[in-house]
């Protein structure tokens, strides 16, 4: 099994695509399964869960702090509780090649064991059960092809699809619709733009290349300096990070 997972793991890479593998069993089978995964695909092995393991890790309500950053694989357990929010911003931190590797309980019995991360949403004083949602990522996990799906009971499901081209990373360059919405911030006269995607769409990246272009010094916000890593390099020019209490600051003095 090892051996194919890792076959399919380097052609993912030169596909430049990311997958999900559902490992699906009692906590001490998924647990070993998943601690010999990480140690075979290497890379991160970022691990998201309620309980910490061998570094890196972190708690599913502490995955800001990977805002801005990637990683080569990563974990998320959510055998006693489910943050779909949480797993949803971990996979936008994967890097082209990655796993993300879901451990839950065995399907038969996740639908009526009560989630420990409803307490986080719910107005009641214990975790209560989620059946709907649980039935309905069940029935995702088993009619998706794009899925590996490792049940204890069975044999791993691989995906079963055809080969891709292989993939290109970024040069530096614009993407066509990178290049149509630079073109048309360029022309922009002096006000506010705002520009909307969905993560790893190359948001930064855009800004990047926007800086690249425009005179005089550039002001860049964001929560943390940390989120300063995702920006491309600007050689020459000086580029300051501001947090944005900073930036409301001036303008208030500014106004008063």
């Amino acid at each position: 099994m090892m051996d194919a997972l890792l076959n399919l793991t380097a052609q993912m890479a030169r596909e430049g695509i990311r997958r999900l593998l559902v490992l699906s069993g009692d906590e001490s089978w998924t647990l070993q399964q998943a601690q010999a995964l990480r140690e075979r695909l290497g890379g991160d092995g970022m691990w998201v869960g309620p309980e910490p393991v061998s570094a890196p890790c972190v708690a599913p309500g502490a995955l800001k702090t990977l805002l801005g950053r990637e990683v080569m694989h990563a974990f998320f357990d959510a055998r006693r509780g489910f943050d779909a929010a949480a797993m949803a911003a971990l996979s936008g931190t994967l890097r082209a090649g990655s796993w993300l590797v879901l451990l839950t309980p065995p399907f038969a019995d996740w639908p009526t064991r009560a989630d420990e991360d409803s307490l986080r949403w719910s107005d009641t004083p214990d975790p209560i059960v989620t059946p709907n949602f649980v039935h309905r990522c069940c029935r995702q996990f088993i009619a998706d092809p794009e899925v590996l799906l490792w049940r204890q009971s069975d044999r791993p499901r691989f995906p079963l699809t055809a080969p891709r081209p292989d993939w290109h990373p970024a040069d530096g360059r614009p993407q066509a619709d990178q290049a149509a919405i630079l073109e048309q911030l360029i022309r922009l006269p002096p006000g506010i733009a705002a520009v909307t995607a969905e993560r790893g769409r190359g948001k930064s990246a855009l800004a990047g290349m926007l800086l690249r272009q425009l005179g005089g010094e550039a002001i860049v916000t964001a929560q943390r300096v940390a989120l300063s890593r995702c920006w491309p390099a600007l050689p020459g020019r000086r580029c300051a990070l501001w947090r944005p209490m900073r930036c409301w600051r001036r303008k208030k003095r500014r106004r008063g």
